[in-house]
């Protein structure tokens, strides 16, 4: 994932509605990772790098990544589609994780630790899911990657319990050029326009 200065820009999400209320595209902005961990880890198993781990805090809404190859910025507005989860590769094992992150108490190594498990589901080709083996994998705990023990034990624990997870109801957002992403609440339209309006004034008056 890039990360960058985080800019001040606003959301907004365009919503048609068909039975429930559902979009088919929603713009809005990366604000930040959040609970945000840093990890040392490999998605190819030959190159390491430091990742911030966690949730992507959006103006409108709390996701994970299910494209990790693609890159994200802070600041970054972007128009998402919506599309069925249905769509999605190995989308009842996301949703499962999700509903066992939900289930959890949201901690910061939760949610680091639910973003790697997505990311062994999607991306990792050896068919045993761990992040001690394959090619996607973390490094082990040292001074400058702290965490890094606790989370591959904690993601492990997830993908190893993952059957005994409820599944969260998610909603699968795509962009072709950037990651595409899964998250299990967006908001009502006027909520929408009404935190987009409030984040306008505030950056007027910065200015």
């Amino acid at each position: 994932m890039k990360t960058t200065l985080l800019l001040c820009a606003v959301g907004f999400a365009s919503f048609a509605f068909s039975g429930k209320a559902v979009s088919q595209t929603i713009t809005t902005t990366l604000v930040e990772i959040n609970p945000n961990v840093p990890v040392n880890g490999s998605l190819d198993g030959s190159y390491f790098q430091n990742y911030p781990s966690g949730t992507l805090l959006f103006t409108d809404f709390q996701a994970f990544c299910v494209e990790p190859a693609q890159g994200l910025s802070y600041g970054q507005t972007v128009t998402f589609d919506l599309q069925d989860p249905q769509d999605l590769v190995n989308s009842v094992a996301i949703s499962k994780l999700v509903g066992g992150f939900l289930a959890s108490g949201g901690t910061a190594l939760d949610a680091a630790a639910v973003q790697w498990a997505i990311w062994e589901v999607v991306a990792e080709l050896s068919p045993t899911r761990s992040l001690g083996n394959g090619n996607v994998v973390l490094s082990p705990s040292s001074p400058t990657n702290p965490d890094g023990d606790a989370v591959a034990a904690l993601a492990n624990q997830y993908l190893a319990n993952i059957d005994t997870f409820a599944p969260a109801n998610i909603y699968y957002l795509t962009h072709p050029d950037y990651q595409n992403v899964v998250t299990w609440a967006i908001p009502e339209p006027g909520s929408v326009a009404l935190a987009a309006l409030s984040a306008l004034v505030l950056f007027r008056r910065r200015r």
